[in-house]
Order: C-alpha cells, then structure tokens, then sequence
C-alpha cells in the first residue's frame, strides 16, 4: 500500500478517533518502516547514494526525519562507515529510534539536535492534527506574525507547539570529519544556515550535497538565492537538478522550492554517466 494511497488516507482517518496520541505515532512509525524498506517511500535523488558514496564513507543527514536517508546511506557505507544523523524534534527521533531497531540499522549516529551556523537554542513551529498527533514532515521557524504571501502554502498551520531545540555547528560538533562523501541536508528552509556551520567539512572533504532550497523561508531570512548557490558555486560547485535520470545544470534564475544537488567538479568523474 503506497505512502500516501487513498487506503493508507482513509486508515489514518478510520483509526484517528481509536488510538491515543502515543498509539497513533507507533503506528506511524510501523508505517514508515514498512514505507523505507518496501520502498513504498522513496525520493529520486536516492538514486545518487549509489554513485558517489563506497563502503568505509561518511555520510552525514541533516533533518534526519524518520531515516529514509540514513537507512540507504548505512547499507551504502557498511561495514566500516558512518552516517551521522541530525534530528531535533523529540518525537521524530524517536520514531527514528524505532525505525532504526525495526529495520536494524547499522553504522548510524543519531543526535537530537538542530544544525545552523551558531551554537544557540531555537523553538520549532511544530504542526499539530486535530486528533493531537504532529505532523513531523513540516517542522519549521517561520516568524509567528509572518503574513508575506506564500504563508498558506509555507506556513499554512494554525495549530502547532513550540519546542525548544538546540542547534550546533557540524564543524565544531563533529571536527575533523574526514571520507564524508555525501551530505543530504532537508530542514525546512534553514538549510543555508546548516551547510555554513558545515563549511570547513565540506570544504575539506568535497561532498556531494543534496539540499533542500525554498525561496520562501530564504527571504523571510534576509537570505538572496544567489547568496546560497554562491556559497558552493564559489568552492568550485556545480548546481544541478536530478530529472528523468539525469542530473541538468541549472542556472540561479531557475531554481525554485525542491531538492537540488550540488556537485563539485572532483566528483563530477563519480556521476559522469547522469550528465
């Protein structure tokens, strides 16, 4: 039954009234095991882990979720590497925990905690159900008063809970990091913030990096797209989308809110068949 199918829908609504809050995430968790290793869920830039990522890498997940990506990259470095896993909402790392017993991964690091590019404390918006249950995958900290167009999309929740997360630099939580040959980075539209707090890592290691770029939150940031692509672009970087197979460059003008991936030219020998 696919993720998001008409009968996984009506299950979720028929099960709602039934189950307390601590019931309806364990199935959820269930679910999303189930989803990850049937590959009933599945994003299309996973299909890069296979080029660029060898066994004895490190890889690192920023918005870990519940472990799509951290589930690919532990069999993808097995049996000597490491994935590094960043996830700082409570009950996300914790259906992450189960997810990762159920599916028994291996080689994963899992920290409760946010990524940005200084050490501080920060409250999450986190999106609550009418049945008491968060919605995980959208988990951001937009403004409260925030009413630029686009909040509806963005945004859109009235219902939510703060939850103070902290957030630290990938380069000086986990210094001197070397073999990291992908970083895949999805938080909501904080990501410019984590990848500056990981910039001696990647400049060291030259990863290839999927993230998550929404024009939206960068400008409620004061951030300019052009200042997010220049910061790889400037390390010798190249931008690309993954389309029908194959990764296209892709100018600035052209990027809006999806995953895009940025490959450095050192590693453009490891995806040469895409181009």
């Amino acid at each position: 039954m696919p993720a998001n199918s008409l009968p996984r829908r009506l299950l979720k609504t028929a099960l709602t009234p039934v189950v307390n809050t601590r019931g309806y995430h364990l199935l959820q968790n269930l679910a999303m095991a189930w989803d990850i290793r049937s590959g009933s869920w599945h994003e299309p830039e996973l299909d890069l882990i296979k080029y660029v990522v060898k066994p004895g890498d490190t890889a690192i997940d920023i918005g870990a979720n519940f472990g799509i990506y951290s589930y690919h990259l532990a069999r993808a470095v097995a049996p000597n590497g490491k994935v590094y896993a960043f996830e700082p909402i409570p009950t996300t790392t914790e259906g992450f925990r189960t997810i990762a017993r159920l599916l028994r991964f291996k080689n994963v690091e899992l920290y409760e905690k946010g990524c940005g590019d200084k050490h501080e404390t920060i409250n999450f918006r986190v999106p609550i159900q009418d049945n008491g249950a968060e919605i995980p995958g959208i988990v951001h900290n937009a403004k409260r008063d925030d009413a630029r167009t686009g909040r509806e999309q963005h945004a859109r929740f009235e219902k939510f809970k703060e939850v103070p997360c902290e957030i630290v630099l990938i380069d000086d939580f986990l210094p001197g990091l070397d073999h990291v040959s992908f970083i895949k980075c999805d938080v909501e539209g904080a990501d410019f913030f984590a990848l500056r707090g990981a910039r001696k890592t990647i400049e060291r290691n030259r990863p290839l990096v999927i993230s998550e770029i929404n024009p939206w939150f960068l400008d409620g940031f004061g951030i300019k797209l052009e200042e997010f692509v220049g910061f790889f672009t400037k390390m010798g970087y190249g931008l690309y989308r993954y389309s029908d197979k194959r990764l296209v460059p892709t100018a600035v003008g052209d990027v809006v809110e999806d995953n895009w991936i940025f490959v450095p030219d050192e590693r453009r020998i490891q995806v040469a068949s895409l181009l």
